[in-house]
């Protein structure tokens, strides 16, 4: 530095008047050195047996984790469709083979990945986000018949004239307030046709609903009715099937 060569040499001019030694010379103290850790980013991977799944359906998730210095755990996370909450799965040490597989029941459409914290050698690392997408269940079922007959491979319910036809049922999960649809057919000239316009009713508490049918249908003709749901962001549709009936005298 500019200061220091100037203290010498002021010291060295001090010198030749008075009669004392030259300073010695000052070097540089060598700079520190330091080794810099290159850290590498590991495998991380999830497999799913299925991303498409009924209500109340088991997946299993598995998370491969490749190399790594000394952190073998691994975490499992999902976030809910319906509501947005996101929560920790599960977590724990893979297996010798690098794995930690999960079994997970399911009741709703979730974005699913895995998580590795990293260490001293390895960089934290996360998979890409996969959707499981949930379906619903709808159910239904008459009642007031007063009996069964086969015809052309289906369980016919038999109603007399002057009873109200009525399909009960529920959607699950639970989707209280939200629309269903009730189609109706009659078969005639050997094809089904629509017997009414498909009409729209809100389901009630306990997610059920109760669909009465006048007595008015025309007798003697095979009917079908079918319960249909729409689904939402966290559950697909569903429908109940054909339940088959007709009105006797």
């Amino acid at each position: 530095m500019k200061l220091r060569t100037t203290f010498a040499t002021v010291l060295a001019a001090a010198a030749g008047v008075m009669g004392m030694a030259a300073a010695p010379a000052m070097a540089a103290a060598p700079a520190t050195t330091h080794s810099a850790v290159v850290k590498k980013t590991p495998t991380l991977s999830t497999a799913f047996s299925a991303t498409s799944v009924g209500y109340g359906q088991w997946i299993t998730v598995n998370v491969h984790l490749g190399a790594t210095a000394t952190n073998r755990t691994v975490a499992l996370y999902a976030k809910n469709w319906g509501n947005g909450a996101t929560y920790l799965a599960a977590s724990g040490k893979v297996n010798s083979a690098g794995n930690l597989s999960v079994r997970y029941w399911e009741s709703q459409t979730r974005t699913w990945w895995a998580s590795f914290s990293g260490d001293a050698a390895d960089n934290a690392t996360t998979t890409k986000g996969v959707a499981v997408h949930v379906g619903s269940v709808t159910s239904g079922s008459f009642s007031q018949y007063y009996a069964t007959k086969s015809w052309a491979g289906h369980s016919v319910r038999e109603f007399h004239a002057s009873s109200v036809p009525t399909l009960q049922g529920t959607v699950t999960p639970n989707k209280t307030g939200q629309d269903i649809t009730v189609t109706a057919q009659v078969y005639i000239g050997n094809a089904w046709v629509a017997a009414n316009k498909a009409q729209s009713f809100a389901l009630e508490t306990g997610s059920q609903f109760g669909i009465q049918f006048t007595p008015s249908w025309p007798k003697n003709y095979e009917y079908r009715t079918e319960i249909s749901y729409g689904g939402d962001i966290a559950n697909g549709g569903s429908n109940s099937g054909w339940q088959y009936w007709t009105v006797t005298n």
